[in-house]
């Protein structure tokens, strides 16, 4: 007895360190891993880096910077940014944005950006859309430029002039003169972190978040420039999207009236203002963007591209497909990668934009009483009618699940 217990003890002994051996190769087969030599050559041939392979791989790995011992050395970083954008962009088709290589894109090569510009409201998946532009290599992302503005809606006087010029000189990477973005920066840095290329330097070294100079230098490394704006409405948007320097496209991107209103629910930066929190209010700006982008559409149908929130959360790959095309940016793996990942898990967090895209467009269904719903609905009607949203008749018909809000429509001028 004792003798076969010996032998079952040899035996599992002798499995786990086979076990054990295995699972150590595998793991330094992973953290060994390399490029192919291929990959690698078109790498260095790329960044015209003459260094061996080693170097490239680690000049590349130790960006973005790290934290600073005493003064940042600028010019140290600026060269480190280019470096990865090179890297990031070394297979990007460039003939998608309609020129032949990286430095045709470049403002301090004398190159011209694609730049793109989101016009919405508060709480319209504008912060999943905005996440979904930044996540291509290269991206500059102008994080809400009129926050300082406070709650307000921007319809004309007195603040449409000044608005303007703020998204008009931060698409142009001047900054000079906004001194009171700045000061609004220092004690409110969600401005600053949204642009993760941005923050990659200054999460380290917050000054360098209200460096002017700094700022305008940065900007002008990347190919790319998105922007959200949720305070300013389309009505006002025809100056930008005629300035041939900027040469900007534009996305309305609209939200059931309901799903808006329920979402605003949980912030309580909505509810001292009324443009905020009227459903009528809200409503009204719906029946303003269509008139607008009607009129957009017909005179400048290549600068406008209309979206539904819904039809974003519903279908993200086809929908963002569509809008790459538009805004003249090609596929890249990391929208992929966001797009997978950001859409199959819900993460906590009235910001997060990690959900389960398909449940969330018509999660006020389950979660609003009827009463408060009828009331958008009759302060909203026109609105709902000209963007394709059906009214619930009951609380009954409200929860069913054959009731589906989403319903075709068309932007006549």
């Amino acid at each position: 007895m004792l003798r076969r217990v010996n032998f079952y003890s040899i035996c599992f002994a002798f499995g786990l360190s086979v076990l054990l051996i295995l699972a150590g190769s595998r793991y330094t087969d992973n953290t060994n891993y390399r490029p192919s030599s291929e990959s690698r050559r078109n790498i260095r041939n790329y960044l015209k880096i003459e260094d061996g392979e080693d170097n490239i791989l680690q000049s590349v790995q130790t960006l973005p910077t790290s934290s600073y011992d005493g003064t940042p050395n600028i010019e140290s970083l600026l060269e480190k940014t280019r470096t990865k954008i090179k890297f990031e962009l070394w297979n990007y088709n460039f003939s998608n944005s309609g020129v032949h290589k990286l430095e045709d894109l470049l403002m301090e090569s004398g190159g011209q950006p694609v730049r793109s510009v989101i016009i919405s409201t508060w709480r319209s998946g504008t912060t999943f859309l905005g996440e979904v532009l930044n996540a291509m290599p290269g991206n500059f992302y102008h994080y809400e430029p009129l926050l300082k503005f406070g709650i307000i809606q921007i319809r004309g006087p007195p603040y449409a002039d000044r608005a303007m010029s703020t998204i008009k000189n931060m698409l142009k990477c001047d900054y000079e003169g906004m001194e009171d973005y700045f000061e609004y920066g220092r004690t409110h840095l969600h401005q600053f972190s949204h642009n993760t290329r941005l923050w990659d330097h200054c999460k380290y070294k917050k000054d360098l978040c209200v460096d002017s100079d700094f700022t305008a230098k940065l900007c002008k490394l990347f190919p790319f420039q998105s922007m959200k704006v949720v305070r300013f409405r389309l009505r006002l948007i025809k100056e930008l999207i005629e300035d041939k320097e900027l040469n900007v496209k534009v996305v309305l991107l609209i939200r059931d009236p309901r799903g808006v209103m329920q979402s605003r629910q949980h912030r309580n930066f909505c509810k001292p203002s009324p443009d905020c929190w009227k459903p009528e209010l809200l409503c009204a700006d719906m029946i303003s963007d269509y008139v607008a982008a009607g009129r957009l559409l017909s005179q400048y149908p290549d600068r406008l591209m209309v979206l539904r929130y819904e039809e974003l959360a519903l279908n993200p790959n086809t929908t963002t497909q569509l809008l790459l095309k538009f805004l003249r940016l090609g596929p890249t793996q990391s929208v992929d990668e966001f797009l997978h990942s950001h859409t199959n898990v819900e993460v906590a967090g009235v910001s997060s934009t990690y959900r389960v895209s398909r449940e969330v467009p018509f999660r006020w269904k389950n979660v609003l009483d009827f009463n408060y719903v009828d009331e958008i609905q009759m302060a909203c009607k026109e609105a709902m009618e000209l963007w394709g949203y059906r009214a619930a008749h009951n609380a009954s018909h409200m929860a069913a699940k054959d009731f589906h809000p989403l319903v075709p429509y068309t932007i006549t001028q």
